[in-house]
């Protein structure tokens, strides 16, 4: 009688294989549920702009529509559809018959997006430091004590989603809040950096919340050239560490 013969165990080759190729996708749309009330385009646009944002779509990904509308249940339109907006604002780069990947940081566009945010914040936080109400100024310390928080406990992700309600809360209360809304686009490679900056340069959280901290002493104290003068030095810090963030990060994030 013939033997069958055994199969090899699992040796540290097959243990540590890598994961398949759309596993940072599964990963990054996991737990995504679509709202039929609202338009299927503008979900999938916004979950995978807020994806690509946040690194859990790193630079160089492979975005499959088929993978894509597999994984959310939904059909290949919507996804073709948003895949095509973000190439517009380009957040990914589309190849014709060959694929669609997520774009690298292109220090071009993070120049761009430093230029116009330090602009036109200095601007509107100037004006508000001379019309800033009492309760403006105990909901901006409520915001910098929930980034404290947040810093303590080692919250990155709390951390700055409470930096980008300061920064629109800041446009809102000058009455400005369009211009906020204009903003987005422009900075989403800002965006990015200030993501990735969280995750591989050390301190870059605490030094924000000592800047932020800084920000709302002036504000109160109506210290007009100061605040000018923190708020550009707080923006510009995001690109002077890009050199340490492209020491940590991967070379393939970044173009230009």
């Amino acid at each position: 009688m013939m033997r069958t013969p055994a199969l090899p165990k699992a040796g540290p080759a097959l243990r540590s294989a890598p994961p398949p190729v759309d596993a940072p996708v599964a990963a990054a749309l996991h737990g995504f549920e679509l709202d039929p009330s609202r338009s299927y385009t503008g979900q999938v646009h916004d979950l995978l702009r807020d994806a690509i944002v946040r690194g859990t779509l790193p630079p160089r990904t492979a975005l499959s529509e088929a993978t894509i509308s597999k994984l959310i249940e939904v059909s290949r339109t919507p996804v073709r559809e948003a895949l095509a907006q973000l190439a517009e604002e380009q957040m990914v780069v589309i190849y014709r018959q060959v694929g669609t990947l997520v774009a690298p940081v292109r220090l071009s566009l993070l120049e761009e997006g430093r230029f116009v945010r330090s602009t036109l914040e200095c601007a509107s936080h100037v004006q508000l430091a001379q019309t800033i109400t009492p309760e403006q100024l105990t909901e901006f310390g409520q915001i910098v004590q929930r980034q404290r928080d947040a810093v303590t406990s080692g919250a990155i992700d709390q951390f700055s989603q409470l930096d980008e309600l300061m920064h629109r809360r800041l446009f809102e209360f000058a009455g400005r809040g369009h211009v906020w809304a204009m903003l987005e686009p422009i900075k989403r490679q800002f965006d990015r950096v200030r993501w990735l900056l969280l995750g591989h340069v050390a301190g870059h959280a605490e030094r924000a919340l000592k800047e932020h901290e800084q920000m709302l002493a002036q504000m109160a104290s109506r210290d007009v050239a100061g605040l000018g003068a923190s708020v550009s030095s707080h923006i510009d810090h995001i690109t002077a560490h890009v050199a340490a963030l492209r020491e940590q990060a991967p070379a393939t994030y970044f173009a230009d």
